[in-house]
């Protein structure tokens, strides 16, 4: 991961009491699912009242929340040789036969030699 985060802040309203952490944040934060959120709380990218908190930590009225959500490391997709098989393309599609064990794109553990590396190459 990268040195930069996202910060988000929320403090907890009426109707957020008695929660559980990451049920309010869940409620909250639709874009992240309970299980992000709760990786999130685990590795103390989440705080509460300014101490790191639990999944299972009930929230209060007035209670702030801050999530320092880790930036993901940004991946430098470079145009790599490979051959690719082109059974069809024109101006708006191609069409490849993918060889057995070609990873598709960029990931953890992936960085390159890839089909998006292939294609950028290609054109």
């Amino acid at each position: 991961m990268s040195e930069e985060s996202i910060i988000t802040g929320l403090l907890v309203p009426k109707d957020g009491a008695r929660l559980r952490l990451d049920q309010f944040l869940a409620r909250e934060l639709p874009k992240f699912s309970r299980s992000r959120l709760q990786q999130l709380i685990r590795n103390e990218f989440v705080t509460l009242n300014g101490a790191a908190a639990r999944p299972r930590d009930l929230v209060r009225t007035g209670d702030r929340i801050e999530i320092n959500e880790p930036s993901p490391d940004k991946i430098d997709n470079r145009p790599e040789a490979i051959p690719l098989e082109v059974l069809y393309e024109d101006e708006d599609l191609i069409v490849i036969n993918k060889p057995a064990g070609l990873v598709v794109h960029p990931g953890a553990g992936h960085r390159e030699h890839t089909l998006v590396n292939a294609l950028l190459h290609h054109f």
